[in-house]
């Protein structure tokens, strides 16, 4: 009868560690779906798993077949493998391509991709299989044993390569993985193996938690800060990589930060110091709220091999003016200057080659041009110093003219150049003149509506004149209202902003009027800069934060992309008699006060308002901040307790494995329990303690006491094995005692009693 019972109690223990393991496979199958040929590959992978799983807690409940049991399993997996592993291979090559292609978008990076053939769909879905029939037995294993530790690092493991990886929804995988997470705790913390109400209990306190959790948040859209994680990682990626500055890398949200502080960032060292624009990001596409570089489909289909064609004909997008520059030189039978130019990088980030669109020959720190976009260093932690040369005064896009050679070219170099162009300009037409179609007409009606045909120069100083007239220069200005559209809000609502606002608007304006722009950010040294140290016969020129700056690049047909400044105050237009040269903080636009004086942001009232908000708002961040960042320690630290307490549990496990009846881990159990609920008396001689235990432990009973201690006597000092029953009443006995004894503690003594003793 008793070892029916057994047999029984061990069957109805097999439910409550199949259902968190269902749970946790469904999950982590679900995070890594992206990486999955098609969904079919997660429903039959999803299937073999949930089988595996059900056919090995079965068979647990046969001892004797169990072992014939997950040995066949085991063994038709193996001869899965070989007799498919062809097509295993191009499912993981597939698999492996799908993580490159995931971690390329996430990261920029452009790792290539395997050759795979017609076998990748039948070889993707039986690699898949045969993965999850092995992590449905791992996870198993590891639900059963109780080894929490290893489990929430399986569940950290499969979040972060969904989240920051992942471009498919992650709310079901963290359904299932919180599901599975919750269920292992709480089985595994409670004395689960009691049949009947208590385990039911459990699994409705698991069921409560979860609902509660769910719908308070308003499922998964409601938990922005896991939405959140993806994002964060690849800062902090990023920024462990290069560094940071104060650049807003196409993010207008970050436009006020622009020019906030004076940390040195880039040291220019050259012996005839002139006006630089040194670009680092380039902006190519605009959603309203951000700029992006040009996504890989552009360098697809029709124009897929663009950029490897041109570099066969000498042509490189990013040094096209210097090549262009060089050949006007030789068919005018003069040396183009060349200035050269060393720059060490002290706080920029290091991700950029800041180079001007005038560069030519640059190197170190692993330069690498990027698409048609800027050069980017190749090391691991970035550019820490380079040099280049660059077209002595070179100059803007509204001041160049073509030179008379790209009409009638002559020689097999001029028309190879021009041949190259002319299908790179055609690219550039494509994919740098794309407005919005209401911002277009916005743009048109404010800026071209009056305006009759013009030239490139005419636009630009139709341009300028609006956005002088129309809008104020500020330092630090106002965010931009979620949903409103960054250069709608600036031209129509807010009209004033930095070097950010100016250089999208233009770039806008540019597209409207048909010619194609992009927008970019990066360093200027301004020609009022450049004459000082001229002056001054200084070779050394160190830009900070102050000289972080944003501008519109054109691509002027021919000599390629040129620099255009807007920005009030920082151009010079021979029409005119203000002075504008210099700092635009001071000069054109500015409002007045009473007596007269110009000063950005007017009468200074406003100005004071908007940066008492501006700290309000950094306070408000900043407490939030910190309590997300102590809820993330807290966490990580329970996390850490948790992981040492299973480690302590299963080492203890293992000490006592050897022993026919651990009566040593029982009496060592016991004893320690005693010491902590304060049980005073000769511990050498247990059965005085009886009555300072019924004292100290209320529901203990002099007899239970007694009945313990004699039946560890029996197997310590008799040398006697216990029965099944005597070993299940000792059993129990301790769980009772160690259950009043939780029971009785504070939260601090709890914590003590579970992280510090590891008790059961």
């Amino acid at each position: 009868m008793t070892e029916g019972r057994a047999n029984e109690q061990n069957r109805d223990i097999r439910v409550p560690e199949t259902i968190p393991a269902l749970f946790l496979l469904s999950g982590i199958l679900c995070a890594f779906r992206d990486m999955m040929y098609a969904p079919f590959c997660l429903a039959a992978a999803a299937a073999a798993g949930v089988i595996t799983i059900l056919i090995l807690q079965i068979s647990a409940m046969f001892p004797r077949v169990s072992g014939i049991v997950r040995g066949g399993i085991y063994g038709a997996g193996i001869m899965c493998f070989l007799g498919f592993i062809l097509y295993i291979a191009q499912g993981f090559l597939d698999t492996i391509n799908r993580f490159m292609i995931l971690w390329n978008l996430r990261f920029s990076t452009e790792f290539k991709q395997f050759s795979v053939d017609g076998r990748a769909a039948a070889g993707a879905l039986i690699f898949w299989c045969l993965l999850s029939v092995l992590l449905g037995a791992f996870v198993l294993v590891l639900v059963k044993k109780r080894y929490i530790g290893s489990l929430l690092l399986l569940i950290m493991i499969s979040l972060l390569a969904g989240f920051i990886l992942g471009r498919s929804g992650m709310w079901l995988s963290v359904l299932f993985l919180l599901s599975g997470c919750f269920g292992s705790l709480a089985f595994s913390a409670a004395p689960y193996r009691r049949r009947g109400l208590w385990g039911r209990l459990c699994a409705l306190f698991v069921g409560a938690v979860f609902l509660v959790l769910f719908f308070a948040a308003g499922g998964y859209e409601g938990l922005s800060q896991i939405a959140g994680l993806r994002e964060r990682a690849v800062v902090w990626y990023e920024s462990f990589r290069y560094g940071e500055d104060t650049l807003p890398k196409g993010d207008t949200g970050k436009a006020g930060g622009l020019l906030q502080g004076e940390r040195e960032t880039l040291i220019l060292e050259t012996e005839k110091p002139q006006e630089l624009y040194l670009k680092g990001f380039v902006g190519g596409t605009y959603d309203g709220r951000m700029w992006k570089e040009l996504g890989p489909e552009a360098y697809q289909g029709e124009y897929e091999g663009l950029l490897e064609w041109l570099e066969t004909k000498n042509f490189s997008a990013v040094t096209q003016f210097a090549g262009y520059d060089r050949l006007t030189g030789a068919s005018e039978d003069s040396y183009p200057g060349r200035v050269q130019v060393q720059i060490k990088n002290v706080g920029a980030y290091r991700k950029y080659i800041y180079l001007p669109s005038s560069a030519e020959d640059f190197a170190g720190a692993g330069a690498k041009v990027k698409k048609d976009w800027q050069v980017r260093s190749g090391r691991f932690f970035g550019a820490k110093e380079y040099r280049f040369d660059s077209v002595d005064e070179a100059p803007s896009a509204d001041e160049a003219v073509l030179a008379p050679w790209i009409q009638s070219p002559s020689g097999k170099e001029e028309k190879d150049y021009l041949g190259a162009e002319a299908v790179y300009s055609s690219f550039v037409q494509e994919y740098y003149t794309e407005v919005d179609k209401e911002l277009k007409e916005e743009i048109e009606e404010m800026f071209f509506e009056e305006a009759g045909e013009m030239d490139f120069r005419g636009v630009t100083a139709q341009i300028r004149r609006v956005l002088r007239q129309e809008t104020r220069y500020a330092r630090k200005p106002q965010g931009v209202p979620e949903g409103q559209d960054f250069v709608e809000y600036f031209l129509t609502g807010q009209r004033r902003g930095n070097a950010v606002h100016y250089a999208s608007a233009a770039v806008m304006a540019y597209r409207t009027a048909g010619y194609a722009a992009r927008y970019v950010e990066g360093y200027h040294l301004s020609e009022d800069e450049a004459r000082i140290l001229s002056e001054g016969n200084q070779t050394a020129a160190v830009l900070t934060n102050q000289n972080a700056h944003a501008w519109a690049e054109v691509y002027f047909p021919g000599a390629g992309w040129m620099p255009v400044e807007v920005v009030p105050g920082m151009y010079t237009e021979l029409y005119t008699d203000q002075v504008v040269e210099g700092a635009p903080a001071y000069q054109v636009n500015s409002d007045q006060t009473e007596k007269g004086l110009e000063l950005e942001g007017g009468a200074g009232g406003e100005e004071e308002k908007e940066e008492k908000r501006e700290r309000t708002t950094l306070t408000f961040r900043g407490v939030l901040s910190a309590i997300l960042l102590c809820m993330y320690i807290s966490f990580a630290l329970y996390l850490a307790l948790e992981f040492q307490r299973a480690v302590r549990l299963v080492l203890r496990r293992r000490r006592a494995g050897g022993l026919v009846q651990p009566a040593e881990l029982y009496a060592g159990d016991l004893e320690r329990m005693l010491l902590i609920g304060r049980v005073s008396g000769n511990y050498n001689h247990p059965m005085e303690l009886s009555g300072e235990v019924e004292k100290r432990f209320r529901g203990i009973s002099r007899g239970e006491y007694e009945r313990a201690v004699t039946l560890l006597q029996k197997v310590r000092f008799g040398k006697k094995e216990l029965l099944p029953y005597e070993t299940h009443a000792l059993n129990c006995f301790k769980e009772k005692l160690s259950r009043i004894l939780y029971c009785q503690k504070s939260a601090w003594g709890k914590a003590v009693i579970r992280y510090w003793y590891a008790l059961y």
